[in-house]
């Protein structure tokens, strides 16, 4: 008779142990970048940081309680590799990708997104030519480089009042885009282009560059690079003693910003994606929260990463589904308000209403000038 109960119990306690499995499930996010790299780390910390939270706050869909788990893969910001790691991501069975950071890799990387019909939503790819593809499985979190570019040269003809406007690129996707649109804005404006030079953006020598620039006598350069390249470019912009002023664009937000510009001198402006964070109720904790778990730098592109993660928990929630096609049909609807700001996608994937804040170098700083629109 005991045999009997005992087994009876270990049925019992097998069956209930199978029906709690039942209900739970695991769920995997991608986060793919380059990851050696300080924007790459805050991404991937933004990312976990998001799904710390939700797992705690707990997560039930479709009936079942869900873990949420970061599948991570390093690009080195190598198209190649790009694609590599978006079939790696899509064979682990993701239902959604953060990433990748430039444009250049998410380009790459979208039609095997697509073609699996899983969302990818980019914190840090603002080229325009990113929601071209006519992708529907593409999301921009950040504004296109036409919205940055026409608000870049705002900055140039409206706030510096320059007269004499010289651009350079890296010349990647993004870099050229920005370029091109920059001087059309500018030229629409009523603005003067005196010359317009690129450098690679894997190089650090910049001897030409600043030859053409001291020999326009611009009183402003645009550089459309990010960073370590846009710091290395500042610092030999100071080195050979020019002082004409230098507009830059989000790209080009340092690790430490914005506590320290480090290498930028002061009066350098930099136009960042996103509203001021720490004017968001409860910023504050979330940061201290934040510092204590992390050491990769917080910057503006870490809460686009962490509202990424929040908007495809979201879809999840609104369509009671992991189906990777529901989610991005509900991406596709919905209106967020984030950390970095209110989200919303246009039918190609773009921001519809992208939000900016203008900063300037002071005392080693970057101050808060203003927002816009």
């Amino acid at each position: 008779m005991r045999l009997f109960f005992r087994t009876a119990a270990s049925v019992f306690l097998f069956l209930s142990l199978s029906a709690a499995m039942a209900q739970q499930q695991t769920v995997m996010i991608g986060v793919v970048g380059p990851m050696s790299v300080p924007s790459g780390q805050s991404t991937r910390d933004g990312v976990q940081f998001a799904l710390d939270r939700i797992n705690r706050q707990g997560l039930r869909i479709d009936g079942k309680n869900v873990t949420l788990k970061m599948f991570q893969a390093d690009d080195k910001n190598d198209p190649n590799l790009a694609v590599i790691d978006a079939r790696a991501a899509v064979a682990a069975g993701v239902v959604g990708v953060i990433g990748h950071l430039t444009t250049d890799a998410s380009i790459a990387a979208a039609k095997i997104y697509s073609d699996a019909g899983v969302a990818q939503l980019s914190p840090t790819a603002a080229g325009r030519e990113f929601t071209r593809q006519g992708y529907q499985t593409v999301f921009q979190m950040l504004g296109s480089s036409d919205h940055t570019a026409r608000y870049l040269a705002e900055t140039a003809i409206k706030v510096l009042r320059a007269k004499r406007i010289i651009v350079i690129d890296n010349d990647s996707i993004l870099g050229r885009e920005l370029a091109k649109s920059f001087r059309a804005s500018v030229i629409r404006m009523g603005g003067n282009i005196v010359g317009t030079d690129k450098v690679n953006f894997k190089s650090s020598d910049f001897n030409s560059v600043m030859a053409n620039i001291r020999n326009s006598d611009a009183d402003l350069v645009f550089f459309a690079g990010v960073v370590p390249q846009s710091i290395a470019f500042a610092t030999r912009f100071q080195q050979i003693g020019l002082h004409t002023q230098l507009l830059l664009a989000g790209g080009a937000i340092n690790p430490a910003f914005p506590l320290k510009t480090e290498e930028y001198p002061d009066g350098t402006l930099l136009l960042a994606h996103g509203n001021p964070v720490e004017k968001v109720p409860d910023f504050k904790r979330l940061e201290k929260e934040y510092r204590q778990q992390y050491t990769s730098p917080l910057i503006p592109q870490t809460w686009f990463a962490y509202d990424a993660v929040a908007m495809l928990v979201e879809a999840m929630k609104r369509t009671d589904s992991l189906s990777p096609n529901m989610l991005s049909s509900a991406l596709h609807q919905m209106k967020y308000n984030g950390l970095s700001g209110s989200v919303s996608f246009a039918a190609d994937g773009s921001q519809e209403n992208p939000h900016y804040t203008l900063y300037r170098a002071e005392q080693k700083t970057w101050k808060t000038l203003n927002t816009l629109p």
